[in-house]
């Protein structure tokens, strides 16, 4: 099937407008986080738990949707997921604790699953050669968009209206984007439709929930609790009962096969690490403006927003440039910018100027478009015939367990690091820098260990 150049950039809107929905609900919450914390009377190892146990619920249906988009509708599968995203908004929106705002985080989680599973198979089956790139390029300028207007809008919506304005704002945008998908996104034709292992996709969602699981509340509840370990044993357990599936099912759910391609193998494993690294800063900055440099919910925002700035301009330029030089080059580019900034965050101190944080969030957004954009063509780019959408949700699987673990472990590292140092006589202060800083230089050397992947590609 193939469309003129406006019709598919009308096509590219809709799933732009999903895009956008889910990076602006994003950078809403984690401004949120300080004041529901305070409101559900909770701590910062709970309260980071509807960051990621919205990513959990994303990360453990992806290929589910991903395989299921191969052998049906993806136009219908995308905006179910819209649907049930804009429903989950309004779960959170009239939430009034801890536990209810998990389960309207976790129904949003299936609503993005199944977008993000098919919003860059819509993408990469509606544009070709170097327009795809600028397609990439353009899906990274509006995940800058969207990263843009949350913390700036979240700022000013819960300084005015309380944290619950925050999920209000995003019911209008899904039920404008379900509107124009209906009349835009065309049905493709299958390929070749196989039959779904249901056998084989239970053993991955299970395995993964648990491992996931383990990973999320280990900081919580200690690396050596019991629930804790049994959660890792038992998924490892499954994990070989799906390893063992695949090699025998006639219908295999992931086709390991397709990801001996070094091209999709290296990619993926880039996207986790890069993301990793990423997630590190994310859920600890809003704390720090907070507690150590005492700075209201606006500014916070404002401060926040120089990051998707350079990260809109660098999707555009690297998309662009992707069709002229190797991703290789791109990607590592990233990275060392990626180093850079992770570098200055670990090193920030506890009186840094405006201008500083300014700087480091403008590198690291450059860092993060630069590495992003030509690593998903890339990958993407390299799908067989007729597995587009698996390859496609497994990219964005491996994004997604890259924020996860960027989240989880940088909040574990923190958090341990800070209860040593208080133990040992610091100030509350110091004790928080002093964690702050062990949990970037985490992320520096994921940014190194992307970058030594991305170069060898």
């Amino acid at each position: 099937m193939t469309f003129r150049l406006n019709r598919k950039w009308m096509i590219f809107t809709v799933t732009a407008n999903g895009t956008f929905m889910s990076t602006l609900s994003a950078g809403i919450v984690n401004i949120a986080l300080p004041t529901m914390s305070a409101q559900f009377g909770v701590s910062l190892e709970n309260i980071q738990l509807v960051v990621s146990f919205y990513l959990l619920v994303l990360t453990c249906l992806l290929p589910v949707f991903g395989k299921l988009s191969d052998n049906y509708s993806r136009k219908w599968m995308y905006l179910g997921g819209f649907i049930t995203f804009g429903i989950g908004a309004l779960l959170g929106a009239l939430s009034g604790s801890l536990p209810m705002m998990l389960f309207a985080r976790g129904v949003q989680g299936v609503g993005s699953s199944a977008m993000m599973a098919t919003s860059q198979a819509l993408v990469a089956q509606i544009f070709h050669g170097k327009s795809r790139g600028q397609a990439f390029g353009a899906i990274g300028a509006v995940v800058a968009g969207g990263s843009l207007a949350g913390p700036a809008v979240g700022g000013a919506l819960i300084q005015a209206w309380g944290w619950q304005s925050v999920f209000w704002i995003c019911i209008p945008i899904a039920i404008i984007g379900v509107w124009r998908g209906i009349y835009l996104i065309p049905r493709f034709n299958v390929h070749k439709r196989t039959k779904m292992d249901w056998p084989g996709a239970a053993l991955y969602a299970v395995a993964s929930f648990a491992f996931l699981f383990a990973l999320n509340n280990a900081a919580d509840k200690g690396w050596g609790h019991p629930l804790i370990l049994v959660c890792f044993a038992f998924s490892l357990g499954i994990f070989l009962a799906f390893y063992r599936r695949e090699k025998i099912a006639k219908h295999p759910f992931l086709e390991i096969a397709v990801f001996q391609n070094r091209t999709i193998f290296l990619g993926c494993w880039v996207a986790l690490l890069g993301y990793t690294s990423l997630f590190t800063n994310s859920v600890l900055l809003p704390f720090y403006l907070t507690d150590i440099m005492h700075l209201d919910p606006i500014k916070i925002g404002l401060l926040i927003v120089p990051f998707p700035i350079t990260l809109a301009i660098a999707s555009a330029v690297s998309g662009t440039l992707n069709a002229k030089w190797p991703a290789r080059i791109l990607t590592t580019a990233g990275f060392v910018l990626l180093l850079i900034s992770t570098l200055m965050f670990a090193f920030i101190g506890a009186e840094p100027s405006i201008s500083y944080i300014i700087l480091a969030q403008l590198i690291m957004g450059a860092g993060s478009g630069t590495f992003q954009v030509p690593n998903n063509n890339t990958v993407v780019s390299a799908a067989p015939k007729g597995k587009l959408g698996v390859v496609a949700s497994v990219n964005a699987l491996c994004r997604n367990v890259g924020m996860i673990l960027g989240i989880a472990l940088s909040v574990a590292i923190f958090t341990g690091v800070q209860h040593a140092a208080l133990a040992h006589g610091q100030s509350t202060q110091s004790a928080f820098i002093h964690g702050y800083q062990v949990a970037l230089l985490f992320g520096s050397v994921c940014a190194v260990a992307g970058g030594i992947l991305s170069a060898k590609r």
